[in-house]
Parts: C-alpha cells; sequence; structure tokens
C-alpha cells in the first residue's frame, strides 16, 4: 500500500470540495446542535470557508491517496501563533480501520510541530477513540483532554 500525503493544489480544490460532500455526510449524524450541516436547495452541504485554504495564510490543504486513489484529507489551521488545530479530517470509508487515519494526522503533526488543539463532536464515539489515540501517542502522553463548555465537544491540546 504506497500512501502519499500532499498539498492540494488550487487545480484540485474541487477534488476536496467533492470528498468534502462526503465527509459533512458522515458527520451529519453528530450535528444536532446547529443547523450547520444542512442541504441546500441543490442538495448540497457545502463549505464556506475551502477558498480561504488558498489564499489566507495559516491554512493547510492536504489531500492522500493510497495507490494514486484519493483515500482522505485534512484540513489544518493556524489558530493562534504556533498553535494548529484540525479543522476538517476525513478517510473515505474503504479506507478507514487499516491504520491510514493514523499515518495522515501523523504527518500533520510532523510538518506542523507545534502546539495542538482538537476537538471532536461528544457523540462521535469513534472519533474519540481516534484522536485519543493519535494525541497519546504524538504527545507521549502528555497531553490535556477534556469536555468544551456547552458539553458538546471534547477537545485535545498537546505540544508547545
Amino acid at each position: 500500500m504506497n500512501i502519499n500525503i500532499s498539498i492540494a493544489t488550487i487545480e484540485q480544490k474541487s477534488v476536496l470540495r467533492n470528498m468534502m460532500e462526503l465527509y459533512f455526510y458522515d458527520m451529519s449524524e453528530f450535528d444536532d446542535e446547529t443547523d450547520r450541516l444542512e442541504l441546500d436547495k441543490n442538495g448540497l452541504y457545502g463549505y464556506s470557508w475551502l477558498d480561504y485554504y488558498w489564499v489566507e495564510y495559516g491554512r493547510f490543504p492536504y489531500l492522500m491517496t493510497i495507490d494514486s486513489k484519493l483515500a482522505g484529507f485534512a484540513l489544518i489551521r493556524e489558530v493562534e501563533p504556533q498553535v494548529f488545530s484540525v479543522a476538517e479530517f476525513f478517510v473515505v470509508r474503504k479506507y478507514r480501520k487499516m491504520g491510514v487515519g493514523s499515518v495522515l494526522i501523523n504527518e500533520m503533526f510532523k510538518l506542523h510541530k507545534s502546539k495542538w488543539i482538537i476537538s471532536t463532536p461528544i457523540k462521535n464515539i469513534v472519533a474519540q477513540s481516534f484522536w485519543r489515540k493519535s494525541v497519546r501517542s504524538a504527545s507521549a502522553g502528555k497531553y490535556a483532554e477534556y469536555l468544551i463548555e456547552d458539553g458538546r465537544r471534547m477537545e485535545w491540546a498537546f505540544g508547545g
């Protein structure tokens, strides 16, 4: 299995936009606190921040392929100087539970060596397990985990 991770080019923006529809479909199961994940009149979720990843400093769009086939993406942003966050993260269902999500996020941690803040909906138990394991490994067990004030998100912080 040949895994490749690269910055998405502006020419690949439509590919990323299409993959995000799959991601938001998956995430809509956990979106009971807002109307953020509602289909528009064209049957799309959309993502208003996507264009910023090619024009705004501190935003990094990554695509992952496995044996030259699209397999996932990560949208990383610098929320404060030297503090990074995973804005969006997705692995195509076919490739889940194969360790490729860990390969993708570990590469992000290596590329952006700094402090990290990661959060996920409290109802997304599978994502919580993935992030807890990934953060524990990347931080050598030195991280903070807490429930966000509104009780709807788990968050992890480490590094720096």
